[in-house]
């Protein structure tokens, strides 16, 4: 008794060049990995929370007194979650800060020592209603805003394997 078994690998073949071509130009892939990441960063962002998940350290009285903030608890105008974006390449994703908030962005994600403010454009500085020429800043604790945790490692693997699974089936 013998069996013959004749196998047709014309499709298996194209789902394997689809599969190829997504994974050596990723770049549609990689952007849909930088919206997830960018929209995970700002949610904990609105939410007071570090990239594990940890709430950030409450802010200064005095800070709190300056008035509402609109963009979260370190974004009294908004411009700094607006300015935080990503971009992607065809081979990389950045996430990050751009434009006149990412200079105090830094301090947020690493936090910065005490410090003299000295007045440079205008002949004083005015804190809580005073007018100083100088002001002793007490620093800022680290409040990271960026970060890549596990939980955005498989929101990663999520994507790609959506990108893929869709790749895939657009063969059929």
């Amino acid at each position: 008794m013998q069996f013959i078994i004749e196998l047709q690998a014309d499709h298996l073949t194209a789902i394997m060049e689809a599969a190829r071509r997504a994974i050596a130009t990723p770049r549609e892939m990689l952007t849909s990995i930088g919206e997830e990441l960018q929209q995970a960063n700002q949610e904990r962002h609105r939410q007071g929370l570090d990239p594990e998940g940890r709430p950030w350290q409450e802010l200064a009285e005095s800070t709190k007194k300056a008035g509402p903030r609109k963009g979260g608890p370190l974004n009294r105008t908004g411009r700094m979650l607006r300015n935080f974006h990503y971009q992607a390449d065809n081979d990389s994703v950045r996430l990050g800060f751009d434009g006149g908030d990412g200079f105090p962005a830094i301090y947020h994600q690493e936090g910065s020592s005490a410090h003299v403010i000295t007045a440079r454009r205008a002949k004083a500085l005015k804190f809580g209603g005073l007018y100083r020429k100088r002001v002793n800043h007490p620093g800022l604790p680290a409040r990271p805003l960026i970060g890549f945790p596990d939980s955005d490692r498989r929101r990663v693997e999520e994507v790609i394997v959506d990108h893929l699974t869709q790749v895939i089936n657009a063969v059929r």
